[in-house]
C-alpha cells in the first residue's frame, strides 16, 4: 500500500501486527462493506483503498520526488565507492612502502606507513559498504517508483 500524500510504500499486513485495528472496533457493528483506513508512518496522514482522481496525481507527484531521492541516493552512493576505491589504491600503496628493503621486504608493522596503510584500509572498507548500500537502495527504490509510475500511467494501479 502506497500513501497519497508522501509516496512511502509500507505493508499493512505488518501495521496489522503492531497494532491491530480490530481491537480497537471490537464492540461496534458493522453494517455492510467498511473501508479499510491506516496512518501512514512516515507523514501521518490517513491512507484508504479506495482512490480518487487527486489521490492518484498526488501519488504521481510522490513518486516523482522518490524517484529523485533514489537518483540522488545512487549518486551519493557512487561517490562513496569511486572515494573508497581511490583510499583503498593508496592503502595498497603505503602497504608496499611498508615493506622495507633493509629487513628483505619483510613487513615492518612499527613504521608509520603501516599505521597509514591500516587507517586508509579502515576508512577505505567503510566507504566503500555505505557507498554499496547506498547504490543498493537507489537502485531498488528506483525500480520500484518507475514500476508504480507505469502502472499509474497504464492505468493498472490498485492500492
Amino acid at each position: 500500500m502506497y500513501c497519497y500524500h508522501c509516496g512511502k510504500h509500507f505493508d499493512e499486513k505488518k501495521l496489522e501486527v503492531k497494532s491491530s485495528s480490530l481491537e480497537s472496533v471490537q464492540d461496534q457493528e458493522f453494517v455492510g462493506e467498511q473501508e479499510v483506513c491506516y496512518i501512514c508512518p512516515r507523514c501521518g496522514q490517513i491512507v484508504h483503498s479506495g482512490h480518487t482522481e487527486k489521490d492518484i496525481k498526488s501519488l504521481s507527484r510522490a513518486a516523482h520526488s522518490e524517484i529523485q531521492r533514489a537518483r540522488n541516493s545512487f549518486a551519493s552512493g557512487m561517490g562513496f565507492v569511486s572515494v573508497s576505491v581511490i583510499l583503498l589504491v593508496l592503502a595498497i600503496m603505503f602497504f608496499l612502502l611498508a615493506k622495507k628493503p633493509n629487513n628483505q621486504y619483510q613487513l615492518v608493522t612499527t613504521c608509520a606507513e603501516f599505521y597509514v596503510f591500516v587507517v586508509l584500509l579502515v576508512v577505505g572498507l567503510i566507504l566503500l559498504v555505505t557507498g554499496v548500500s547506498f547504490v543498493s537502495i537507489g537502485v531498488v527504490k528506483k525500480h520500484q517508483y518507475s514500476s508504480l509510475l507505469k502502472d499509474i500511467q497504464n492505468e493498472t494501479f490498485v492500492q
